[in-house]
């Protein structure tokens, strides 16, 4: 592995996902929630969807089986809200949140140790640019799962077919539709990703992700080939679920920064499960 992957190996775990400030701790792990989206679309790929709906999911893809539509499935779901590893989201620590002496405690003690971590938060005050996480999602993901030609950056799609796929399936994580970001739009929010180190922080997010589901992140355009946005609409759905039943457990704080990988993914499969069951008892 290169070297800024291996010094951002504590480091991605810093990124916080979701903050509660009931529980003492205050926030989740980005990472934590990324993985256990994961492994709910893969509960609910098992237990929740029809034959004909895994098959029609398997099509819109254009795998080559069923497998490799549902791994290709979970992976993404897991990796849809990569874009909130950035500059713009990061500095926007319990910004949904009312003002209070609780609140700027926690953002300071999360701060101070994410730097300690070597997360490459920007210095206080200073001026960052701001884009939605979807977008940012489509502007770094192809690159992190199998597209490496030059020259396609600031929102152009690479002309490559076997590449097509990726840019597809990237859009299709945008939470207002499959395929209406304009060139601009990612444009804009690639030049607020954050350079170099706030790419290595993605790379090790998207790698824990692909470890956790079992796939090779850079072999995507090899199990999915999707050409028409249209035809992953009800995988949208599926990843907007998969993320709110990935967070509904942040009240137990059931993730910590230093955790290991291994106890990260066995808490995930867990939660998925009992997230899903308890989705089948009050449905």
């Amino acid at each position: 592995m290169s070297e800024p992957q291996d010094s951002n190996r504590i480091a991605h775990q810093w990124c916080w996902g979701t903050i509660d400030l009931c529980d003492r701790r205050a926030w989740n792990p980005l990472v934590a929630e990324m993985v256990t989206a994961g492994s709910v679309m893969l509960e609910l790929w098992a237990q929740a969807l029809s034959p004909r709906q895994r098959a029609d999911l398997a099509y819109g893809f254009a795998a080559e089986d069923e497998q490799s539509a549902r791994v290709a499935a979970a992976f993404l779901a897991g990796v849809s809200r990569l874009g909130r590893a950035s500059p713009p989201c990061m500095v926007s620590f319990g910004a949904e949140h009312q003002p209070s002496p609780a609140l700027d405690q926690a953002r300071t003690s999360w701060r101070e140790q994410a730097l300690r971590a070597g997360l490459p938060l920007p210095s206080a005050g200073a001026r960052v640019r701001h884009a939605d996480p979807e977008h940012i999602t489509a502007a770094v993901l192809p690159r992190l799962t199998g597209c490496d030609c030059a020259g396609y950056v600031d929102g152009e799609r690479c002309r490559d077919q076997d590449h097509t796929g990726l840019y597809v399936a990237a859009y299709a994580l945008n939470r207002h539709g499959a395929d209406v970001l304009h060139a601009d739009t990612v444009a804009k929010a690639y030049r607020a990703t954050g350079g170099p180190a706030w790419d290595a922080i993605r790379a090790a997010l998207v790698n824990a992700v692909a470890h956790h589901v079992g796939i090779d992140a850079r072999s995507l355009p090899h199990l999915i080939r999707p050409s028409d946005p249209s035809r992953l609409t009800a995988f949208g759905r599926l990843v907007s679920q998969s993320s709110v039943l990935a967070r509904g457990n942040t009240l137990l704080g059931f993730a910590s920064p230093h955790d290991t990988r291994e106890a990260m993914s066995d808490r995930a499969r867990l939660h998925a499960r009992e997230a899903v069951s308890r989705m089948h008892v009050t449905g």
